[in-house]
């Protein structure tokens, strides 16, 4: 019989990399503060869009100042339209198996516009963490380089899908936390290893942006993997909507993968990696969660057509000079009040303790605007706040408008 194990410090983990026993009650005690103040499971009727939204139980109704469909896509017509007529000209919601064995044509189709489109070979998938579990795993033990390991090394702000990844990546190799955007730390990593990857985000969840001309510079001079989550700027900025990632690594060589939403700005659901090898494509669709998972069913492979349709439209630079205006606008009215994002379509403001973020994310509610409070483990402790999202389907009125009482809700409780 096995000796019986008393003391729980025996069955603990190291928690190097995630520590649940401490993140979880913090996170709930949070989420707590939000639902008393009733700023959870609403349950909606849209009246215009994301710029009128009704709450059914109250009548309340309000902008959604935090939805990822920077662009207002996710309602276009021609969008919709195309995820029924997905399922109707195939009359199956989808094959349920493995698609590195068989796919619709019509996935080989959007595999094949898509491509075309962003100027890469393009994988997609059901959602951008399935592809970063595929791919960084595959990434640390050397299979995407010359097979030896690389020093995997995660910007200290990437997102949860990715940083959820580092225990399995840390079984294949060594793997570091670099100060945000710190490109000095890497550079000193670059010198003491002979490979590095680095990953990080594009446009950060919170605000901000990566430095991309320095992470470009060390990729050229040390021969850095870079590996990049360009979800919220995908659409949203450069021409095409080929995101900020592609700004400066506008051809994706062989030490380069850019992973992006297609859920959010793009308009459709799912998620998309762009590489710059066939090759490299094929051994990807058939390893590890790309293989056993479900990939994209009917309709959404649909609905993603539909996007590429919108894209191809003039709707897309409308959409995305008026973003660009909104964006303009904002950061005028709020010069000097601390927001995080200056330049960007995402804005945080950082107030300090949870009360006070849900008790700003609540009177915006009430004067007809949902922010989202944000809290740790999401941010530092400490650091707790209001995420804001513009969109290029708001009208200037709005933003003036959210911007003026913003300012004064500030004023308040900020």
């Amino acid at each position: 019989m096995s000796e019986e194990i008393t003391d729980v410090a025996d069955i603990t983990g190291p928690h190097r990399y995630r520590n649940n026993r401490k993140m979880v009650p913090a996170g709930e005690e949070a989420w707590g503060l939000s639902r008393e103040h009733g700023m959870l499971g609403l349950v909606v009727e849209a009246v215009e869009g994301q710029n009128r939204l009704r709450d059914l139980r109250t009548g309340h109704e309000f902008a959604n100042l935090s939805s990822c469909s920077y662009l207002g896509f996710n309602s276009h017509p021609t969008v919709v339209e195309a995820g029924r007529a997905a399922l109707e000209q195939e009359q199956i919601t989808g094959l349920s198996m493995g698609e590195f064995r068989i796919r619709l044509g019509i996935m080989e189709r959007l595999e094949e516009e898509l491509s075309a489109h962003f100027g890469a070979q393009v994988l997609p998938s059901v959602s951008c963490g399935v592809l970063s579990a595929a791919i960084l795993p595959l990434l640390a033990s050397g299979h995407l380089t010359d097979g030896e390991p690389l020093v995997v090394v995660f910007d200290r702000f990437a997102h949860f899908s990715m940083n959820f990844l580092k225990p399995v990546i840390a079984d294949e190799t060594l793997v570091m936390t670099c100060p945000h955007n710190d490109t000095q730390f890497l550079e000193d990593v670059c010198k003491r290893y002979p490979r590095v990857a680095y990953v990080a985000e594009g446009v950060y969840s919170t605000g901000g942006q990566a430095d991309l001309s320095g992470i470009k510079d060390l990729q050229d001079r040390y021969g850095m993997f870079v590996y990049l989550d360009d979800s919220h700027a995908l659409s949203a900025m450069g021409e095409r909507g080929l995101g900020y990632a592609r700004t400066v690594f506008d051809t994706l060589g062989p030490r380069t993968i850019v992973v992006a939403s297609i859920a959010k700005a793009f308009g459709a659901t799912g998620g998309i990696a762009m590489v710059g090898d066939r090759d490299l494509f094929d051994f990807l669709y058939r390893s590890g969660p790309l293989a056993w998972s479900q990939g994209l069913r009917t309709a959404a492979i649909g609905t993603a057509l539909g996007a590429l349709e919108v894209h191809r439209s003039p709707l897309l630079g409308e959409r995305q000079r008026q973003l660009a205006h909104n964006i303009a606008l904002f950061d005028k009215r709020l010069a000097g009040h601390g927001l995080r994002g200056e330049g960007s379509h995402i804005k945080f403001v950082t107030v300090g303790d949870n009360d006070r973020a849900v008790r700003l994310s609540t009177e915006l509610y009430r004067r007809g605007y949902y922010c989202s409070a944000m809290f740790f483990p999401i941010v530092a402790r400490g650091q707790a706040g209001v995420r804001m999202m513009l969109r290029g389907d708001m009208p200037t009125e709005l933003t003036e408008r959210f911007a003026t009482d913003l300012l004064e809700v500030l004023a308040d409780v900020g």
